[in-house]
């Protein structure tokens, strides 16, 4: 008789959406390095990101007790706070060394998502994320309506994505909200039409944020305002490459402090220079749009 596999719980603390994504590439890794001894079941904030996952059996809420306590002598913890600097690494290998398999490779970290809805979404040209969260990663909502307006003005049909969220890790309301002239589809999209919406559309402009990892899963042609994180820890990776159709861009602060409400840098005197400035985000989307702007 074969042996049976070993059942391993999964124990995902992280909160955000995005980085629960990174995770999904090194449970794919520990299921390739178990040769088929070991099957994984994941505990999560987010089960909704894993139901349709190859790599995992089962999907529990965090707050499943009953699943939490039937893992008595195999259970590992993904994403400890505690254990490395989440801020100065690359979020794949905050989760994986720990794990003891090491950094993944370029190949490894491809990003993935399993929707599990048929595809029912609209095809626009843009969709913008207005994401509002901590001041030093939001961008300022003038700005994202100037945007919109430059864009409509093409005659590009542009929407806004994203859902209102509490968050009660970072003591906050993430909002994303809608623009005029734009389709307004904020809180109106299951993840998995949010998900075909971004792979349908020409290209998506948004903040270092979940739905930027989402749109890493698909080839779309993204636009992310890198502020105060380093691009390169939160990198996106498509064919092997962290680059692959995507633009990061960055304000006028080459410090990366991953500070939230105030930069700490006294020459500064509180001011987020790490913001990108609206004429280097509009040339960043007309460039990836193949487009000329209105002067």
């Amino acid at each position: 008789m074969a042996d049976v596999p070993e059942r391993v719980g999964l124990v995902l603390t992280c909160q955000g959406m995005g980085d629960c994504l990174f995770a999904m590439a090194v449970i794919k890794k520990l299921r390739q390095d178990s040769k088929g001894q070991q099957r994984f079941d994941v505990i999560t904030h987010h089960p909704e990101l894993f139901r349709s996952c190859p790599y995992v059996e089962d999907v529990y809420s965090i707050t499943d007790e009953a699943a939490r306590k039937s893992y008595p002598h195999r259970m590992l913890k993904l994403f400890e706070l505690e254990k490395l600097p989440h801020w100065a690494m690359d979020t794949f290998d905050f989760i994986s060394i720990p794990l003891g398999i090491g950094q993944l490779s370029f190949r490894e970290k491809q990003l993935e998502y399993f929707p599990t809805e048929p595809d029912g979404a609209q095809v626009f040209d843009v969709l913008l994320n207005t994401s509002i969260t901590w001041p030093s990663r939001s961008w300022p909502q003038e700005n994202w309506q100037r945007l919109a307006d430059a864009l409509t003005r093409q005659g590009l049909a542009v929407a806004v994505v994203g859902k209102d969220t509490a968050s009660n890790a970072d003591s906050m309301l993430k909002r994303s909200p809608p623009l005029a002239g734009c389709r307004n589809l904020v809180n109106q999209l299951s993840l998995d039409q949010t998900f075909y919406a971004l792979r349908k559309c020409r290209l998506f402009v948004t903040c270092q944020n979940g739905l930027s990892v989402l749109a890493g899963s698909t080839d779309t042609e993204i636009v992310v305002l890198d502020m105060s994180i380093e691009w390169s820890k939160r990198a996106i990776y498509r064919n092997e490459n962290p680059l692959h159709k995507v633009t990061y861009v960055k304000g006028g602060c080459g410090v990366y402090c991953a500070a939230s409400d105030a930069c700490p840098l006294p020459e500064n005197r509180g001011e987020l220079r790490c913001i990108p400035e609206y004429p280097k985000v509009a040339d960043a989307v007309f460039a990836r749009l193949g487009l000329a702007q209105a002067r």
